[in-house]
């Protein structure tokens, strides 16, 4: 981990001294590995918009099969090779990005000291936005994540697609607002790629 640590601090420092502000700098930084990510990232979603597709042949299965787990089970994996669906499919590249975005969020932690109590916009890069405009754009962000994602169309999801926007804004707001700034601009990207991929077909 410290080895991508390096690589992402030498990376800040580079598109810092291009741009005369940390704050852009790592905007630019998480479009930069978001690009990197992006082979991954189209699997996974198309992945994802493959299993939503399939989702109401499977609540038909529940219901036609549920007392028999058995044939369930049997049933639903049937659909899958016919379908040529791995449902793990979606999962993998996920944890293949982890540490990587992991180790970006490391990175921008205050306690690393690469990025300096600079001024960006109205914040202070190493302190919590004072007006808790980020945290809340991110519980938004969140909030649409999960209506492309279908949660809300699924009753047994259905409750997450507002507590999971309201865990984000609860875990974000204390964020230095250098990390804010990265998760805004991360789930912004991603929920741009989500939609081409879920509204407008591969």
């Amino acid at each position: 981990m410290e080895f991508l640590y390096k690589i992402f601090e030498e990376a800040l420092l580079f598109l810092n001294g291009l741009t005369g502000n940390f704050g852009l700098a790592i905007i630019l930084l998480t479009l930069l590995i978001k690009i990197i990510l992006l082979p991954l990232t189209l699997k996974q979603d198309k992945a994802m918009k493959k299993m939503k597709e399939l989702q109401p042949t499977l609540d038909k299965y529940k219901e036609l099969y549920g007392d028999n787990k058995e044939l369930l089970n049997q049933k639903t994996m049937e659909l899958y090779r016919e379908k040529n669906i791995n449902p793990a499919g979606g999962c993998l590249p996920l944890l293949i990005q982890l540490p990587i975005l992991w180790a970006l969020f490391g990175v921008l932690r205050a306690e690393r000291g690469v990025v300096p109590a600079e001024s960006f916009l109205w914040l202070n890069l190493l302190e919590a936005d004072p007006f808790y405009i980020l945290p809340i754009l991110n519980g938004v962000i969140a909030f649409v994540q999960q209506a492309l994602s279908g949660a809300g169309n699924n009753p047994q999801t259905k409750n997450m697609m507002y507590i999971f926007p309201i865990m984000m804004i609860f875990i974000s707001y204390k964020m230095p607002a250098g990390l804010q700034v990265y998760w805004l601009t991360s789930s912004l990207a991603g929920v741009i790629q989500q939609y081409f991929i879920m509204k407008k077909g591969d």
